[in-house]
């Protein structure tokens, strides 16, 4: 979700804290948050379920968050799971300042056909699906794309070869691997095999000049 279009949801003030008030609150189809930051006391706050995984969903980083009829904008920090590690459990929302340099984690796409791939067996795998960025809060892409049509068999894609969109900086290592090119285990043998395996032996063939078939003793 872009920060063009920056995303809004309402909190209630939690009054009380730990395992089973959180309990609560999940039954009640609310997600335990917290705000803290830029030397603030921390607001512990409740918001809907439903409103919040759909800004989760659509890689919401920066969410103006309304509570006690005040707004400020916040960086989604962390998200915690349950132990199946698929309900939403608790967020941690950190107050920001939007002309301030953040690092943020954010989805790197793969966009367009590969010239490889038009080789039998050819497969692109992409290694990492996320990388970590600084820019400014209010430039936040809500994904990162690179197209891949140029590679070919053998190539590979690292962090430092991603295109980056001004203002924008990669944080990862540069060396990071995002996908790489490559012919499947079978083609590659197959490729092998075709370009000179063992040669067939001729059955009743001519011997070799100096060679004496088997079985003649003369």
């Amino acid at each position: 979700m872009s920060t063009a279009t920056q995303p809004k949801i309402s909190a209630e003030v939690r009054e009380r804290t730990g395992t089973r008030y959180a309990a609560r609150i999940r039954a009640d189809k609310k997600i335990p948050a917290v705000i803290y930051g830029h030397k603030q006391t921390p607001v512990h706050i409740a918001v809907d379920a439903k409103e919040m995984i759909y800004l989760l969903h659509h890689n919401a980083h920066l969410i103006d968050v309304e509570v006690a009829g005040k707004s400020e904008p916040c960086l989604v920090k962390d998200i915690q799971w349950d132990y199946l590690g698929s309900t939403v459990i608790h967020v941690d929302l950190a107050r920001v300042d939007l002309t301030e340099e953040v690092e943020v984690e954010i989805e790197v796409e793969l966009v367009g056909e590969a010239i490889g791939l038009k080789e039998a067996g050819a497969m692109l795998e992409q290694n990492t699906n996320t990388i970590h960025i600084k820019c400014l809060a209010n430039a936040i892409p809500e994904k990162l794309t690179h197209d891949v049509s140029e590679m070919t068999i053998g190539d590979s894609l690292l962090v430092s070869g991603l295109t980056m969109p001004a203002g924008l900086t990669a944080a990862s290592d540069a060396d990071t691997l995002i996908a790489h090119l490559s012919l499947t285990k079978v083609a590659a043998e197959a490729d092998d095999d075709a370009e000179g395996g063992d040669q067939p032996e001729v059955i009743g063939g001519k011997p070799e000049d100096g060679d004496k078939p088997e079985g003649d003793s003369k």
